[in-house]
């Protein structure tokens, strides 16, 4: 059975920490999320672009080979790596399990921060009112 480049990607970027109760990121089925996210912001072919980019064997190769490819990559396409890191921290941090983590480890609630989480005041609309009464500081077409 073959496993998705993308899942193989997620667990060498985040490989997780069995002994401190810390998940791997691929081995939580996180590579269908994080192409997800990269559609709704409209980045899936360049994320699938930059999976399907990594050398030919990168499925095959060792854990050890599979990292310095990833380290060639963020060597030499630093924009391609930082767009993976995005949506593999993402769509980790994120998700509930490791979420579960963070709240044994931290005390922090295992909740996303809206809208559920910090109470915000209503916005008053006052503070705008300088800038509304300026005149416009662009050209006009």
């Amino acid at each position: 059975m073959s496993t998705d480049r993308l899942t193989i990607v997620l667990d060498r970027l985040l490989p997780g920490d069995p002994d401190a109760g810390w998940p791997a990121a691929g081995a939580l089925g996180l590579a269908d999320k994080a192409r997800q996210m990269a559609a709704e912001r409209g980045d899936a072919d360049r994320l699938a672009g930059i999976v399907a980019a990594l050398p030919a064997d990168f499925d095959d190769v060792s854990e050890a080979g599979q990292v310095a490819a990833l380290k060639a990559l963020e060597a030499d396409q630093p924009d391609a790596f930082d767009l993976l890191i995005l949506y593999a921290y993402g769509v980790y941090y994120t998700d509930p399990r490791v979420r579960d983590v963070v709240e044994a480890r931290t005390g922090y609630p295992n909740r996303p921060p809206q809208p559920e989480g910090y109470e915000l005041p209503p916005f008053d609309e006052r503070l705008l009112d300088k800038v509304k009464q300026r005149p416009p500081f662009w050209r006009r077409p």
